[in-house]
């Protein structure tokens, strides 16, 4: 069908659930050809979840009465879909959230870590699980070994939430305990996050892990192209200013993840590895 410019989509869907609907029967075929092995591997039934997970949010209603807001819901599950990330289901990798009036594809912790595992140049052997550690927790870390002992009372008092730890498996074998402070989550969050936007007023906890999990992965995303092209694309959060680029390299990284995922034609492989090149140089 060729990429789709907004005149030309308009004109092929209407809106509201029909819209989704419309788009997913007449633009899937764009979406399958570009999607992650995982995802075009089972396009029904993936296609079927985003259908359900986009149609039956109240906070989308607004979005989808538009065609450009259908437009945008179209753009987000493409960029999920070129990921390999899962939209709904029981641990989705992502969702969709309003934001001025559009569609924003929101990853969870869960897609962070899928990426790094199974999304395109995957570095780690496993999905790594984040772990949440409590105040009365009993946690011992040897970084050498690469183990964690990490005791505590299933059905006592834990107290309050103090941080957070990933154990990182490579595919080379070696093992790394990567650890943050929930103090550090929230001053990254306040400093850099949208924290008053409809993401953190969804699920404060689930947006506090999503930022624990971006800042332990930081490491696996200088080695692995599918997680560079997730944070290219996460524009929910502003970049941290120490390592912010200049606008227009910003906004041309986004440009051209923009176009890749809406290709129908096959990605050129060049050109996604220049992508993510220019995007672990944002991070």
């Amino acid at each position: 069908m060729g990429n789709q410019t907004e005149p030309e989509f308009f004109a092929l869907v209407a809106t509201g659930r029909k819209g989704v609907e419309d788009m997913l029967e007449k633009m899937g075929g764009e979406i399958a050809k570009i999607a992650a092995p995982n995802v075009g591997g089972a396009f029904d039934v993936w296609k079927t979840r985003a259908l359900v997970e986009v149609s039956n949010r109240d906070e989308l209603k607004d979005v989808l009465a538009t065609k450009t807001g259908i437009f945008s819901v179209y753009k987000a599950l493409t960029k999920a879909a070129t990921m390999g990330l899962q939209i709904g289901g029981q641990f989705p990798h992502a969702y969709l959230v309003p934001f001025q009036g559009k569609a924003q594809l929101v990853a969870t912790a869960e897609g962070y870590a899928f990426a790094c595992a199974h999304g395109p140049g995957a570095v780690l052997s496993n999905i790594p699980k984040l772990e949440h550690v409590h105040e009365n927790d009993k946690l011992h870390v040897d970084a050498a070994a690469g183990k964690v002992k990490h005791d505590f009372e299933p059905f006592g008092e834990r107290g309050k939430l103090v941080g957070y730890y990933m154990r990182l498996e490579y595919l080379d074998g070696h093992v790394e305990i990567a650890t943050i402070r929930q103090n550090e989550v929230d001053d990254i969050e306040k400093v850099y996050s949208r924290s008053d936007g409809p993401a953190f007023k969804k699920s404060p906890q689930a947006m506090h892990d999503k930022t624990a999990a971006k800042q332990l992965l930081k490491k696996p995303v200088k080695e692995s192209e599918g997680l560079a092209m997730l944070l290219a694309a996460d524009e929910y959060e502003a970049p941290e200013p120490r390592q912010a680029p200049p606008r227009d390299v910003s906004e041309r990284v986004g440009g051209r993840l923009d176009r890749i995922a809406e290709k129908a034609e096959a990605v050129e492989v060049e050109e996604v590895e220049e992508v993510a090149e220019e995007a672990q140089a944002l991070f």
